[in-house]
């Protein structure tokens, strides 16, 4: 199933967020539980839909914040990448995960916690407003082989 209409992601809070090893590289601290800086790019199916702001030196980090993207067309998920912000770029990534629209219901707040890949879960409310389409088939074109032998 596919989707067309307008999305409304709410950000709220992340919890069990650890630091990659990368991203560790010139910390004092050597424990899998250091503190990071952490703010959440959402998408739908790689547009970008917001970022939020960086809340610094937390592993449980609360954001609150709502984007609204109001041309999808034909999406298939929503996703969510949690990056460490660093003085120089490029930042760190720290985990992520995708929702596909056809688990979440139309014209009601779906309020979920969302397991992340590699650690920890994102607390989100996606609100859809549109519709379900089946998706066509994908037409592909005949092909001719020819035998030169």
């Amino acid at each position: 199933m596919l989707f067309t209409g307008t999305v409304r992601v709410r950000v709220l809070e992340a919890r069990h967020l650890r630091p990659t090893e990368w991203s560790r590289r010139f910390s004092q601290n050597e424990a899998a539980t250091a503190a990071i800086d952490s703010y959440v790019n959402v998408d739908w199916d790689e547009y970008p839909i917001g970022k939020t702001q960086v809340r610094p030196k937390t592993n449980e980090p609360r954001w609150n914040e709502e984007f609204t993207a109001s041309g999808v067309h034909q999406g298939k998920a929503i996703g969510f990448s949690v990056f460490h912000s660093c003085v120089m770029p490029p930042d760190d990534f720290v985990a992520n995960t995708r929702i596909a629209f056809d688990e979440l219901k139309i014209g009601s707040a779906n309020d979920i916690w969302i397991d992340l890949e590699p650690h920890g879960q994102l607390h989100v409310v996606v609100e859809m407003h549109g519709t379900n389409v089946e998706a066509s088939p994908t037409k592909f074109a005949a092909i001719t082989f020819f035998n030169f032998n």
